[in-house]
Order: C-alpha cells, then structure tokens, then sequence
C-alpha cells in the first residue's frame, strides 16, 4: 500500500529561465558600489510553460484517487472478513458453551453416579464384614466337631481298610472254590468214567463165573479152563494198570480189592478144576 501522507511534492521544477548550474551559484558578495545608472533598456523575461506541471498533478490526482478507492474497496473487504470471522468465533464459542454445558451435565451424572456406587460399595463391605464375622464364629464353634468328624473319618477308614482286606480274602477264597469246583467236576467226569468201567468189569466177572460152574459141568475143559486163565489175567492187568483218581479213592480201592478177591476166587477155582482133571 501506498502512504498518502508520505506523497507530498517535494521537488517543483524551478519556472526560471537559467540552467541549473547559473540556479545553484551564487555570486560573491563585493563591496557595494555605486550605482550606475544603465542607459539600455532592459530585455523582457520569457516565462516558460506550465502544462507539463498540470499534467503531473492530474496524473498524481488520478493515482490519488485509484488508490483511495483502492483503499476503500480493501477496507470494506477487511469489514467483510471480520464481520464473518466475528459470526464464525460467536458460533464456535456457541457450540463450545453447549459441549461445556452437555460435559458439565455428564460429570455432575458421573460423579453422582460414582457417589452412589461408593456408598453401595461402602453398604456391601459392611456386609461382607458381617458376614465374615458370623463366620468366624461359625468356625471357632465347629473346630470341636471337625476333631469328632476326623476321628470318626479315621475309624471309617480303619473300617473300610479291614473290609477291603476281608474282600481281598474272600476273593482268593472264591477263586480257590471255583478250581475245586473245576477239579470237582473233573473228578466226577472221571468217576463216571470208572463206575462204567466198573460195572463192565463186574459184568465180566459174573460171566466168568458162569464160564466157571460150566466147566465144572464139562467133561474134558482143559482148553476153556486155559482160555479163562488168559482172560484172568487180562482182567487183572487191566484192573492193575488203571490209574486211580484223584478224588474218591478209597471207593476205587474197595472196588479194586473186591474185584481182586473174585478173581482170586476164580483163579481158585480154575486150579481146583484143572486139579481133578489131572486126577482123572
């Protein structure tokens, strides 16, 4: 921007005739001398012209003039900028007062709600102090029958340990029944095994002992008698050779002697037999 007050005309060209070098030298001054009095007439001044000078000065208003209506319009603009910038800082300074009120609500809620849950907190240790004191009591007032509840927890236990080993026991009874019932089944099987052998052997027996009484009614039986003897023998082998079993043996040893006894009665009395047929 231009400054107006510092645009003043200082320097006006001279209107005089002589050049600038006559302008700016000054004469010495002498002693006055007497006046002489010229007897030629002085020649007239020539003026010079001043349009150069007006132009200057109408070029100067005109500038003058831009330059304020320049000004006038930069001003304005500058109102215009403020006056906004005025509404705009009115309008934030608005809505902060609004934030500030709806913050300064929220932490007056805030510190209500923060005082209320306080005192809850507050109420709900109270309780839980009460509480931990009627437990305390409860405590001291059971310890006596936790001792009881040990003692009887430690003869539950001997108890329990004596059943276990009770059942341990009864379990190895109970397998040592089920391998005699095993064996006892065995032995039955067996037995049946031998009182057929039995009752085949006694039937053997009594048909040898028919053979017997029928050689005696025989005239010449020496080769039945023989036959007979081999079939004793047989017999007996048989009855010698069989194993005796594991249960019930002294059955099968009756059994044994009983057979061993007819058939030495019948050997007895093969030799009898042979005996008179020699004779004869």
């Amino acid at each position: 921007m231009r400054n107006d007050a510092n645009d003043e005309i200082d320097d006006v060209p001279s209107l005089s005739v002589g050049t600038r070098e006559e302008e700016e030298y000054v004469a010495p001054r002498r002693a006055a001398a007497p006046e002489v009095t010229p007897h030629r007439v002085a020649a007239p001044v020539k003026t010079a012209s001043t349009g150069p000078l007006w132009a200057l000065v109408g070029a100067l208003m005109i500038a003058f003039a831009g330059l304020g209506w320049w000004s006038f319009q930069q001003i304005n603009l500058m109102e215009q900028q403020l006056v906004a910038t005025q509404e705009s800082f009115a309008r934030i300074s608005e809505e902060a007062a609004g934030r500030i009120k709806d913050i300064s609500g929220k932490v007056v809620a805030t510190e209500s709600s923060v005082t209320s849950g306080s005192e809850a907190l507050k109420l709900q240790v109270k309780q839980l102090e009460a509480k931990l004191a009627e437990l305390s009591k409860q405590q001291q007032g059971s310890s006596g029958q936790q001792g009881d509840l040990n003692k009887r927890l430690e003869q539950v236990s001997g108890e329990l340990k004596a059943q276990q080993e009770a059942n341990a026991e009864l379990s190895k009874t109970l397998k040592a029944l089920a391998a005699e019932q095993t064996t006892l089944a065995g032995a039955q099987t067996e037995l049946k095994s031998t009182v057929a052998e039995q009752a085949k052997l006694s039937g053997q027996l009594k048909d040898l002992n028919t053979d017997v009484q029928a050689l005696k009614k025989v005239g010449n039986p020496t080769q039945a008698i023989n036959d007979l003897q081999d079939e004793l023998l047989v017999l007996k082998s048989t009855l010698d050779n069989r194993p005796a079993p594991k249960n019930n043996t002294a059955e099968f040893d009756a059994f044994r002697a009983q057979v061993t006894r007819t058939t030495s009665t019948l050997q007895a009395q093969i030799r009898n037999l042979q005996d008179q047929i020699d004779a004869k």
